[in-house]
């Protein structure tokens, strides 16, 4: 999430974005002088946001998985490590490996 990120003022009916854990949410619609977007967040339902982003509803306020993430930020580029074992057994750091 963005503090910076004007949400109100970019954001527009219909758009989709993402939530901090990667969910589709769907904006329905805004409300301006409320300072609140609404929509759908995919598999939880009908959410109403502030205008940063964060979700109204979280306990305390608190940063949580519902909050929305700015466009740029919810497709972040993401390079894969790669790298052989021989290399890496034969740099005798004794590093194993794991699939994920």
């Amino acid at each position: 999430m963005s503090e910076t990120y004007d949400f109100l003022g970019s954001v527009s009916p219909g758009a989709v974005l993402r939530t901090r854990d990667r969910r589709v949410a769907r904006i329905a619609r805004i409300a301006r002088d409320e300072n609140l977007l609404y929509g759908d967040v995919q598999m939880h339902g009908a959410c109403a946001w502030r205008g940063d982003g964060r979700y109204r509803d979280a306990p305390f306020g608190a940063p949580g998985p519902l909050d929305l993430l700015p466009p740029a930020a919810a497709n972040p580029r993401i390079e894969p490590k790669t790298e052989s074992t021989a290399d890496a057994l034969a740099s005798g750091e004794n590093r194993g490996f794991c699939c994920d």
